[in-house]
């Protein structure tokens, strides 16, 4: 049988291991970088035309 300190050391390590895991999860799943729009309608209307990216068309 292990000793009260290996035991206390152990529940110690394994509670905070355990908290928090519904934000470590959250997190592994939706990142930590806030939603930002990439191509919003004014910059496409402001940017030049050679940096659009072409129309693709079918052909």
């Amino acid at each position: 049988m292990a000793s009260n300190t290996k035991q206390t050391t152990f529940r110690r390590k394994l509670r905070a291991n355990k908290m928090g895991a519904s934000r470590k999860a959250y997190i592994r799943a939706h990142g930590t970088t806030p939603v930002f729009p990439v191509h919003s309608a004014d910059a496409v209307a402001n940017a030049p035309a050679a940096q659009l990216a072409p129309a693709k068309t079918e052909g």
